[in-house]
């Protein structure tokens, strides 16, 4: 028990916190790096008061982290939450809707044909017969589908 009492603890507490940050780089999730500032942390404060019990210690790495990570991702839920929106109001600002393609597979009423877009070929449907070569406007794009007119 001698053993324990004799360890600079801050040290392993050190060396601990700075372990974890570089395990987030090889787990996904930005969760481990909280740990990590918690022992780091842990650390500074055991080599600032060297007498605090380990209980102590362990309590203080287990409030410490936690709190950094439910604090960090309450003031920053956009970086951690991402966006799972899907928002197709930017179609029309991307230059899609009212751009003209040309027809390369022919098109008919019921039958989608081929445009070429922006360098790639697209799927298309018309409300007309429509042949290799014309040209036509772009009314709306559903997925990765032209309506043309």
């Amino acid at each position: 028990m001698d053993f324990i009492t004799n360890i600079d603890w801050h040290w392993w507490w050190f060396i601990a916190g700075v372990a974890m940050i570089l395990a987030e780089f090889s787990v996904p999730g930005l969760y481990i790096c909280f740990f990590g500032i918690g022992a780091l942390l842990t650390g500074a404060l055991v080599w600032v008061f060297p007498h605090l019990s380990l209980t102590v210690e362990v309590l203080l790495f287990s409030v410490l982290s936690v709190l950094f990570l439910l604090g960090c991702r309450w003031l920053m839920p956009g970086i951690f939450r991402g966006s799972a929106k899907i928002d197709d109001s930017d179609i029309e600002n991307d230059g899609v809707v009212g751009a003209e393609v040309v027809v390369v597979e022919a098109i008919a009423p019921g039958k989608p044909g081929k445009v070429e877009f922006r360098g790639s070929v697209w799927t298309a449907c018309a409300d007309r017969e429509l042949a290799p070569g014309e040209r036509a406007e772009i009314v709306r794009r559903q997925n990765i589908t032209l309506f043309l007119k």
